[in-house]
């Protein structure tokens, strides 16, 4: 039993070299594979053939925008063709308040976890520089967006099913296996939404846990359908992630300052924001529209902020047809973007997590452990 609980050295600094001798061609082929250019579409042209109805709810948009002098404007993007509750399908557990707070004490045992063992690989090889903390994220920045560092997807569509949580859900866990292992990775939004049991195409919320537990095909192996299939049991499930924690610890909205702190240690965030006609016809600008009183229905991906705007930067899943290629900036206080914060941590390639981890996990399925290499002789370089 000592022998579980005690780390081998001498294989726990050969698997920290797996990344640095292979990750370059990873991230190769991993780019190659995801990367698509967005369809831009003429909206202008679009809005002159759509339906009165469309251009009726546009003028009126419009009038209530100059009205009220806010900063955003909207046009006939495609997801207006789609009706709300299609797109905006994110349902906070009704037991929330009560799960939230458990689940902020679990993730702080296990991430000092994660932590002891990152420094412990540190403290057997001090020259070594793990991907996280070669980044430049500070919350004391005025402005801070992870695209800049190419540790954010690209757009994906969800394509009038209401998967969004699975979208937030893996938007978050891409970024951080981008920021923890210096890999950026397409992962299957639909081997959650079909294995999961978080929800479903009319509606769920964060599906962590079956990410924690099972693990993430590739986009390639389980291609997304937009529909509410039956799950692919036989698919293999690759990516996985180690722990998950609400930003503010009864699961609401978090201050600016926490947020901000939460970006920069995990990595892009989960959170939740309600939708709204305006919200679906968003092109460009600060969105700042404040309806407070209407709950959370819509998930997204926190990937930054700007001080200077007081606005998030937030990934959608409605193509790159709607917003700025499928971006928002959306004021601090508008219509309670941040509800639910959720991070994430991605398993780390280069340790191994101590057996305590499993302890308070049981119910996890074993990792596979990193392939060893050669001892590492310089630092991680990104």
């Amino acid at each position: 039993m000592k022998s579980r609980c005690r780390f081998d050295r001498a294989e726990t600094i050969l698997a920290v070299i797996l990344g640095l001798a292979v990750a370059g061609e990873l991230r190769a082929q991993e780019a190659k594979k995801i990367s698509q250019t967005p369809v831009k579409l003429d909206l202008a042209a679009r809005e002159k053939k759509a339906p009165k109805e469309i251009q009726e709810r546009l003028a009126s948009l419009r009038a209530e925008i100059k009205a009220k002098g806010l900063r955003f404007r909207v046009g006939y993007t495609t997801a207006l063709d789609e009706k709300i509750e299609h797109l905006a399908g994110t349902r906070p557990p009704k037991d929330l308040a009560e799960r939230a707070p458990a689940q902020y004490r679990l993730a702080a045992e296990l991430r000092k976890l994660d932590l002891e063992a990152r420094a412990e690989i540190a403290r057997l090889n001090p020259k070594f520089r793990f991907p996280e903390l070669v980044l430049q994220c500070r919350a004391s920045r005025s402005h801070f967006d992870w695209r800049t560092l190419g540790k954010v997807t690209p757009v994906r569509d969800q394509d009038g099913c209401g998967s969004c949580w699975a979208f937030a859900t893996l938007g978050a866990f891409e970024g951080s296996y981008a920021v923890r292992n210096s890999q950026l990775v397409d992962v299957a939004e639909q081997d959650v939404l079909s294995c999961s049991g978080a929800g479903s195409c009319g509606g769920g919320w964060w599906a962590f846990d079956s990410v924690i537990g099972d693990g993430d095909a590739t986009e390639a192996n389980y291609p997304y359908t937009a529909t509410d299939t039956a799950c692919n049991t036989a698919v293999s499930r690759q990516y996985r992630a180690v722990i998950w924690g609400y930003v503010k610890p009864d699961g609401g909205i978090p201050s600016v300052a926490d947020m901000k702190q939460a970006l920069c240690e995990h990595g892009p965030l989960a959170v939740a924001v309600y939708v709204s006609p305006a919200f679906q016809a968003y092109t460009a600008g600060v969105f700042d529209e404040k309806i407070t009183n209407a709950g959370i229905n819509h998930g997204v991906t926190l990937i930054g902020w700007d001080d200077t705007e007081k606005a998030w930067i937030i990934k959608n899943s409605w193509n790159a047809s709607w917003g700025n290629a499928g971006f928002m900036h959306i004021a601090w206080d508008s219509n309670r973007i941040g509800d639910g914060a959720a991070w994430v941590d991605a398993r780390n390639r280069f340790y191994r997590l101590p057996p305590k981890y499993f302890e308070l996990m049981p119910r996890i399925k074993p990792f596979p452990e990193p392939d060893p290499l050669p001892r590492p002789t310089g630092a991680a370089k990104q």
